[in-house]
């Protein structure tokens, strides 16, 4: 008797801290369970969230390869309330965050601190690209470099060369130099390499070491062209039906974990460019006076962008780039 009594005790325990959670809530991302967005970033906030709300909210991710980590679906699952937050790209699927991916245009931010500054000064503005959900925290990576087959000192050097290419502005860029863009998904690109379809890849230094691209493109040209943007978005609904002092938690919470943006970008990159090294790979830095060159040279791509390209009416386009210029320069 006396040991039934325990057994039963123990059952009624679990099953008690099974349901402590007086919020489930959902967390989707379009990226994989290891990657360090997930592992560094959503789930320690989410286990923050958890341990100073006392345990009345537990977050379930659900990431890439699950049901719900679709990298064209993470907005709209939050707008609708399949899920509670999401992490996506603004670029993906095209047209639907214009102001967002503005940031984007090439040599637009020098390094990923300062492209967040930018991002999160003009949050409120940019509050308007993510609909019927709070923008928890706006980031860039750090800015693509060009990574070859073949030695490139100079983005001159890209003339005739097949470059894949990430958006509609960076083909435009690759179309100015000379250079065959060649659109494809980035898990595409090694095998693409390998069999001589594509001579390079324009991409972050993160993604280059996540994919082992160093391992089949032997030359970098670290030009800090482009970054590419990052939401986290909850529910408007579900956030504004959480107790005061939850939301008082989530808000606290995301500045404290997510102000931390920056710095990841950049140390995660690093780990890339030292696997590259590691290698035996170039390396060839730009300076920042070739970066601004190169920035005037573009300037008729980017003229070009905000009039024909951007899906946003010429004028909205080019006040905003220019507010994200300002910005940027604030944040310097």
């Amino acid at each position: 008797m006396k040991n039934l009594m325990i057994a039963l005790a123990m059952v009624s325990g679990a099953a008690t801290g099974a349901a402590a959670a007086e919020y489930e809530l959902k967390m989707s991302s379009m990226f994989p369970s290891t990657h360090f967005i997930n592992t560094m970033a959503m789930q320690p906030w989410a286990d923050e969230i958890e341990k100073r709300t006392g345990g009345r909210v537990h977050f379930t991710l659900f990431p890439a390869g699950s049901a719900l980590g679709d990298a064209t679906k993470q907005f709209d699952q939050a707008r609708t309330g399949v899920v509670d937050v999401s992490v996506g790209i603004p670029s993906i699927p095209r047209g639907r965050h214009p102001k967002s991916v503005l940031v984007e245009l090439p040599f637009t931010v020098p390094n990923s601190e300062i492209g967040t500054c930018a991002m999160m000064a003009m949050k409120d503005e940019m509050s308007s690209d993510y609909p019927d959900t709070r923008v928890l925290y706006l980031t860039v990576t750090e800015p693509s470099g060009a990574h070859t087959s073949k030695p490139i000192k100079t983005l001159d050097d890209l003339k005739g060369l097949r470059i894949r290419t990430p958006t509609s502005a960076i083909t435009a860029m690759l179309e100015e130099i000379g250079a065959v863009p060649v659109g494809m998904p980035p898990t595409e690109i090694y095998e693409s390499v390998e069999r001589g379809v594509i001579d390079g890849n324009i991409m972050p230094w993160g993604p280059v070491g996540a994919f082992k691209l160093h391992e089949v493109l032997g030359y970098h040209l670290d030009a800090a062209i482009n970054p590419v943007a990052m939401y986290i978005v909850f529910n408007q609904r579900k956030f504004d039906s959480l107790p005061e002092d939850v939301r008082q938690v989530i808000d606290e919470v995301s500045d404290e974990v997510f102000s931390n943006w920056g710095r990841w970008w950049h140390e995660t990159d690093q780990e890339a460019v030292e696997m590259a090294r590691a290698a035996g790979n170039e390396i060839v830095p730009m300076s920042d006076e070739d970066r601004e060159a190169w920035r005037e040279r573009l300037q008729p791509v980017i003229d070009n962008y905000l009039t024909n390209e951007s899906d946003m009416e010429v004028e909205k386009a080019e006040t905003t780039y220019a507010a994200i210029l300002d910005a940027v320069k604030d944040c310097e």
